[in-house]
């Protein structure tokens, strides 16, 4: 499929006409043990009668009962229902779900750099097409690039490039600058100074204070490699060819886009606490502090209509519906995309954009729910995807079995199950602004990604403190698929997708950045604690990472620490304060 595309324009989605939809077969263990029972499915409907295809409401976070992991699981499973429901009910219309009316809102770059804020808020409204972007960067408590070491382990980079000013390192109780790197036979590292002199014992001097001792610095050598070190002059080896901005390629032809979306609730409640009207310091979770949000909604003539549903932030994933084998089981819409042209032998730069149908693959649903200013982090996938790592699990017996590994070539994101190298990074990437993409060949090929923990638990390990196992925690989450899938009516298009699992942490306590397991001190993340989402953790997979890992600093309920967007948005504009919230 060739990337240099027209650019279609002026193309009229008004009239589109219900298209017909089939849901996959329920691949999962059906004789897995019902741990997690469905939470009165039925009145999850408008109007308490399940129709196919038809609308669900939001589940009530202001009166969320979290009594077991269960509840966390119903939380998700509903939400994703919700915001995945037509706006019609009865029919799927591409472009009119409930995550694309005005309820929502696009985070989208902020061309105008309003203030050095780097994104702005889109209300959804009809005749308006979204944006998607093939990139999602993944960055860390400081906001900075992530690698990881050959031990699994995940630092932050303050990056150095040739050309920008020279960044300085400590040798000798002195500050050094540093001129460029070389390497050496054998891969021996040295550092140069500005007379070309070999630097000795050359220390990282870090600018950033969160988790420093997981901060590098981050040079390119002179032969265009990464070279990371350390504040105690360690050098930090990663797996070759490691990148921090990796774009992923489906096996039909197409990159993986991106759309980002917050609700109504986020976008008022993040106005008010960076003018000090509401509290700043953690999203709502209570009724008292949801009114100030809808009073200020309110006096600025917006009335929020699921309110209950409380602050609500995603992030969806996207392969273009062409050449898809089964474009019909997914949900779909339309948005611009950027068009790219071959240029060299590895390299295609941006040419312009298009409009185009997308096909949702992916969904992270997180929200704030009493009792948890922390957030849900729950993530759900369509079930063709990428094959599953092998898994445990316990049946209505009690007895633990183990599904093998999956196998075929039929996957999105895979052409080889058996891959003994998959999830391999650097495939491809893109450079900061995302103009321009790179990759080893000329033409783009998938990755053959597998999901390492198919239900966000390393095998034969403690999730947390309600399940002994791995494979008492997978069962909760499979026995709710199951359920919710035969909830679902007929060829309800929402059967195709699957709840991977969600995280949280115990009481609601400030995240640590840990997962059960690691440390057992509040805040560690808990639920399906090593949860990733294949088509945006597809690089980002390991046995000690969390949502946590990324989305946490100084153990702090702050959303500036909590969502990496938060901070970056240039806030909707209000023109009245209610005189109860002024200062």
């Amino acid at each position: 499929m060739s990337l240099a595309l027209a650019i279609i324009s002026g193309a009229s989605m008004t009239g589109c006409q219900p298209e017909k939809t089939e849901a996959l077969p329920n691949r999962l263990p059906q004789d897995v043990m019902v741990s997690c029972p469905l939470d009165s499915g039925s009145s999850w409907f408008e109007g308490d009668s399940v129709v196919e295809n038809g609308k669900v409401l939001p589940a009530n976070s202001v009166t969320f009962s979290h009594a077991n992991n269960c509840a966390f699981y119903n939380w998700a499973a509903q939400m994703f229902l919700w915001v995945t429901s037509p706006m019609t009910s009865g029919t799927y219309v591409p472009g009119n779900t409930v995550m694309e009316s005005p309820t929502f809102y696009t985070v989208q770059p902020d061309t105008n750099n309003n203030g050095g804020q780097n994104r702005i808020l889109v209300q959804n409204v009809a005749g308006k097409q979204l944006r998607a972007v093939p990139q999602m960067k993944k960055s860390g408590p400081n906001r900075l690039p992530v690698i990881f070491d050959k031990r699994g382990r995940m630092f932050e980079v303050e990056m150095h490039s040739s050309g920008t000013k020279m960044l300085t390192v400590m040798s000798g109780g002195k500050q050094v600058k540093v001129h460029h790197v070389e390497k050496g036979a054998g891969g021996v590292v040295t550092f140069f100074d500005e007379k070309s002199q070999p630097i000795a014992s050359p220390a990282a001097m870090l600018q950033h204070a969160v988790n420093k001792e997981r901060i590098v610095h981050g040079f390119l050598a002179t032969d265009g490699s990464s070279v990371y070190i350390d504040g105690n002059s360690n050098l930090i080896e990663t797996e070759t060819g490691q990148a921090t901005n990796d774009v992923l390629v489906a096996n039909n032809g197409s990159v993986v886009y991106y759309i980002l979306f917050v609700n109504d609730v986020y976008a008022y409640y993040q106005a008010g606490a960076l003018q000090g009207l509401v509290d700043s310091a953690k999203f709502p979770t209570t009724s008292g502090e949801l009114s100030k949000i809808t009073a200020l909604a309110r006096a600025n003539g917006v009335t929020l209509a699921d309110s209950n549903a409380l602050a609500i932030e995603m992030k969806t994933s996207w392969v273009e519906a062409v050449n898809l084998p089964d474009s019909n089981s997914y949900i779909t819409t339309y948005a611009v995309v950027p068009v790219y042209k071959k240029v060299g032998d590895a390299a295609w730069v941006l040419s312009g954009e298009k409009l185009t149908k997308l096909a949702l693959i992916g969904a992270h649903v997180v929200g704030s729910v009493a009792g948890h200013p922390e957030m849900i982090w729950a993530t759900f996938e369509h079930e063709d995807n990428a094959p599953n790592a092998a898994y445990k699990y316990v049946d209505v017996n009690g007895k633990v079995k183990m599904v093998p590994q999956d196998t075929g070539s039929n996957w999105l994101l895979s052409n080889n199950a058996s891959d003994p190298n998959p999830n391999v990074s650097n495939q491809y990437w893109s450079n900061t602004n995302g103009d321009t993409i790179y990759g080893k060949s000329g033409q783009f090929k998938a990755s053959n990604v597998l999901r390492t923990m198919p239900w966000g638990s390393a095998m034969d390990s403690v999730t947390n403190p309600e399940d002994d196992s791995s494979s008492a925690s997978n069962s909760e989450v499979i026995s709710l698929n199951n359920q919710v899938y035969k909830l679902l009516k007929g060829n309800d298009i929402r059967k195709n997708y699957q709840l991977i699992g969600a995280t949280w942490t115990s009481g609601g306590a400030a995240p640590n950045g840990n997962s059960y397991g690691v440390d057992t001190t509040p805040g560690v993340a808990i639920g399906t604690n090593v949860c990733a989402n294949s088509t945006m953790e597809t690089f980002f997979q390991g046995a000690n990472l969390s949502c946590f890992s990324c989305h946490s600093g100084n153990n702090s309920l702050s959303p500036t620490q909590l969502s990496h967007i938060f901070s970056n948005i240039v806030p909707i504009k209000l023109a009245t304060i209610p005189p109860a919230l002024k200062k």
